[in-house]
């Protein structure tokens, strides 16, 4: 009996071959096109930082008021996960009332029911409503 040696055929070594390459280039593509985040640059942490000193005199629960500038409402959702398990309530009818303003860093003029109690700094502000009970 004669015995057959495994003999490749040089397509099946090209179409391996080519294979190969092209899952290495696909890979190679989602690693380049991929987003780097970088530490520093995350959102949240460095809200979270801005709230830190804010979060330290509030109450450890119930419901604040937020004010706020209006252009990004992502800020109102950032000082909520900041300030969680505190409910912040979009609405400026409450005791306490969080003044948040990235942007611009200060409040002009504060509604009239509302007097500064504390500025944090960074756009930090922390009002009492003299309205609410």
């Amino acid at each position: 009996m004669q015995r057959l040696s495994p003999i490749i055929s040089p397509r099946i070594n090209i179409a391996t071959l080519l294979f190969v390459v092209c899952c290495l280039l696909s890979a190679g593509r989602i690693l380049t096109d991929a987003p780097i985040r970088l530490h520093e640059d995350d959102v949240a942490e460095r809200s979270d930082q801005r709230f830190t000193s804010l979060k330290a005199a509030l109450p450890p629960q119930g419901v604040v008021g937020y004010i706020g500038e209006t252009g990004d409402p992502s800020d109102y959702y950032l000082a909520q996960y900041a300030l969680a398990p505190l409910v912040v309530d979009h609405s400026p009818n409450h005791p306490l009332v969080v003044g948040n303003f990235p942007l611009s860093g200060r409040l002009g003029t504060p509604p009239n029911n509302l007097q500064l109690v504390s500025d944090f700094g960074r756009g930090v502000l922390l009002f009492a409503n003299k309205d609410a009970k």
